[in-house]
């Protein structure tokens, strides 16, 4: 099944009607409800759903948004399952637990989730990513910044990973009395939850509880770029936890382009998408085109991932 996130379309005061309508005219009648509704707009948007035939197939967590965003952090990271805090990491398992509400009742399959990351100083990683872009990634300047950003992480994960753990418990118990998955999503930077490792921990431990792999080929594009993971790694690993995809293109760094304007394919993530089991979800943002997005959706068609 292929589907579309609405973080390609949406923005906070657009036209939900409008919104909806210019995922129809793609040919696609499921979507995944993205991470930047507010309660009012997600009330707004459900009788809209009906009305134009359009299934939600996946939610990404935080749905509906929380009020307050304390930390001035990008949405999906209000809230840090992974957090010291104990007051933010029960907030964090507390809107949730709201996502997973509206996954249920919306029927949709699985909830997408952020684990969280570990605190470390950025501008380490930040000097890696410049490393990639000035050509240097293969350096050795580049592999000792690399060993000591991986070092700093070994060294400080425990704490954050017990937190995530503990969040998790709780989670995975209220999604399975509603039936609905969470997809535990890798990530883009080195410092985030989980790396290729805690993965196939965290999987194992709560998969009876309904907690299933969630691949995103731009952020896994990113970290074997940087050379923190081996191409197709996660995807060899844990496959067979594997409930969906986020597919979007990327060109060096930069994600989250139609899936036809930069690198996403493999012949593991292709392997994979001739699966019709799994969800597909096209998770481009803006400026990708309707265009661009058509001709992505034709090439699934003719390659029979639909």
């Amino acid at each position: 099944m292929i589907a579309i996130s609405t973080t390609w379309n949406y923005s906070e005061n657009c036209d939900l009607e409008k919104m909806l309508s210019e995922i129809s005219a793609l040919g696609i009648k499921s979507i995944e409800l993205g991470y930047n509704f507010t309660r009012d707009r997600l009330s707004e948007i459900t009788p809209l759903l009906k009305a134009k035939d359009i299934d939600v197939v996946s939610v990404h967590n935080f749905c509906p948004l929380p009020t307050q965003n304390l930390f001035h952090r990008f949405f999906t990271n209000y809230y840090f399952l992974s957090a010291l805090s104990k007051t933010e990491r029960e907030c964090a398992v507390k809107y949730t637990k709201q996502s997973i509400d509206t996954a249920a009742n919306l029927n949709a399959k699985i909830v997408i989730i952020h684990a969280g990351a570990i605190e470390m100083d950025n501008k380490y990683v930040k000097e890696l990513l410049g490393l990639f872009s000035q050509g240097k990634i293969e350096t050795g300047e580049a592999a000792a910044l690399r060993d000591n950003i991986l070092k700093s992480r070994e060294d400080k994960k425990q704490p954050y990973l017990d937190s995530v753990t503990q969040s998790l418990n709780e989670i995975t118990e209220y999604a399975f009395k509603k039936n609905v998955k969470i997809g535990l999503e890798n990530r883009y930077y080195p410092n985030e939850i989980p790396n290729n490792e805690e993965t196939g921990v965290f999987l194992k431990k709560f998969n009876d509880k309904g907690l299933v792999y969630w691949h995103d080929t731009g952020h896994a594009r990113a970290q074997e770029h940087l050379g923190i993971t081996e191409k197709d790694s996660l995807l060899k690993s844990y496959g067979s936890y594997l409930f969906g995809f986020h597919l979007h293109g990327i060109k060096g760094l930069h994600d989250h382009l139609s899936p036809m304007s930069g690198d996403f394919e493999s012949e593991q993530v292709c392997s994979h998408l001739n699966n019709r089991n799994l969800l597909k979800v096209i998770e481009s943002h803006q400026p990708a085109t309707s265009n661009e997005l058509t001709e992505t959706i034709r090439y699934f068609a003719k390659r029979e991932w639909c």
